[in-house]
């Protein structure tokens, strides 16, 4: 069996789980490294996409509102059952 390759010493008499750890180590560390230098940014972009509020289709929302006040609004049973099906298979 190969071990893998690492930055520290490590010799036959190292535990497989020491070997291991010290394996991991300089990938964890560059990781955060990267998580840390990203945070900004995302925390811009969060703040960006907080601030434009939800995607709502409002004209779509007065046709809807004005079909339902009319009687005009008709529900198709199997389209609904359709798409709660389509929506716990996606998950």
């Amino acid at each position: 069996m190969v071990d893998p390759l690492s930055f520290g010493s490590i010799s036959a008499h190292t535990p497989v789980q020491a070997r291991r750890s010290a394996a991991v180590r300089p990938s964890v560390q560059q990781s955060e490294h990267a998580a840390t230098a990203a945070a900004p940014v995302l925390r811009r972009l969060a703040a960006d996409l907080a601030s434009q509020g939800p995607p709502v289709d409002y004209a779509k929302i007065a046709q809807l509102r004005q079909a339902i006040a009319d009687g005009n609004y008709q529900v198709d049973p199997q389209v609904v059952a359709r798409s709660i099906m389509a929506f716990g298979k996606a998950e």
